[in-house]
């Protein structure tokens, strides 16, 4: 009997002890959960490309050989007036080169350039920003001895709140 005694004596005393200077725990009441809230901007990159007209010069295909071949031959027969002996060959040859260049040329004066219209795409990267809501924590009001309390929270905490209460003597 002084055995169960004293255990029983042990224990009253240790469970006054973690009273008077200890922790408790105990389930409250929530009586308010307020969401809080902020905006994400997230970067999205994206190509946007389009069309570009732009004109290119082309190569008449219309073109003829005649300026050249009729310049030649004049050129030809004035060369061939001049000089004597070889220099009269050489003043031929040298005026057909000359006179077919200068017929080229007239040539294609005489014909105004042609352009045609040539479609390129163009591309480009663009930054843009997708915002998105998302909530950060919650704002809980909970009851605790007839006074309502207020903490901040990471996770919903639902319809009771688990809170901490120590006890400490008074002086």
């Amino acid at each position: 009997m002084l055995a169960r005694t004293a255990t029983l004596a042990a224990l009253v005393l240790t469970a006054s002890l973690a009273h008077a200077g200890g922790v408790q725990y105990q389930t409250v009441p929530v009586v308010e959960v307020e969401p809080r809230y902020a905006v994400t901007r997230t970067p999205v990159d994206r190509t946007v490309c389009w069309e570009e007209k732009s004109y290119q010069r082309t190569a008449d295909s219309r073109s003829s050989a005649t300026p050249t071949v009729v310049g030649a031959i004049i050129g030809g027969v004035i060369g061939n007036q001049f000089g004597g002996g070889s220099g009269k060959k050489a003043a031929t040859v040298a005026g057909a080169a000359l006179g077919g260049s200068i017929g080229r040329d007239a040539g294609r004066s005489s014909q105004p350039a042609r352009y045609v219209p040539v479609h390129e795409e163009r591309c480009t990267v663009q930054r843009d920003f997708e915002e998105e809501t998302v909530i950060t924590g919650y704002r809980v009001s909970y009851l605790y001895n007839g006074t309502v309390h207020q903490t901040q929270m990471r996770h919903h905490p639902g319809d009771s709140l688990r809170v901490r209460v120590s006890v400490t003597p008074a002086p």
